[in-house]
């Protein structure tokens, strides 16, 4: 097993309950590995610093690399990509751009999270969202998704 599916492993089994594992990954040639993680209603810092000692221990005690490794762990942020259908329910209301699997784009504020998928509203260019278009999309068609930050 490499050493990011370990590392997977152990932080779902450290992660209390309403937490979730989002990512784990390594760049090639990196000694740089991070950890990202989420909540359902968020996640703190503490989270974050519980889950680090945890696996800064198990990857002493496996004696991981062959010098001085960097382990991040956090929240995905504003600027990752939501990748787990569980990250969606708390951006209910908010602006995403969803890239699809062919590769075209649709932004739309996100209505809701239904079993297999998401319900965007789509904006209309004159009258915005008051008479905005519903679109269904599968987590199956979804390539990417990015909640768009807004400063108004």
């Amino acid at each position: 097993m490499d050493i990011i599916s370990s590392i997977k492993q152990w932080t779902e089994a450290a992660l209390q309950e309403g937490y979730f594992l989002v990512e784990a990954e390594q760049k090639a040639g990196s000694k740089k590995i991070s950890v990202f993680i989420d909540g359902d209603k968020g996640v703190n810092i503490e989270t974050c610093r519980l889950i680090s000692k945890v696996l800064s221990e198990k990857l002493d005690e496996m004696d991981y690399g062959d010098g001085a490794y960097y382990l991040e762990v956090s929240s995905p942020g504003a600027d990752r990509p939501l990748l787990q259908p569980r990250q969606y329910p708390k951006h209910i209301g908010r602006e995403l751009q969803v890239k699809l699997v062919g590769n075209n784009e649709i932004t739309g504020k996100l209505q809701e999270v239904i079993k297999d998928g998401i319900v965007l509203l789509l904006k209309d260019i004159k009258k915005g969202y008051k008479q905005a278009t519903e679109k269904a999309i599968s987590f199956h068609e979804i390539k990417e998704s990015n909640v768009l930050i807004s400063f108004k």
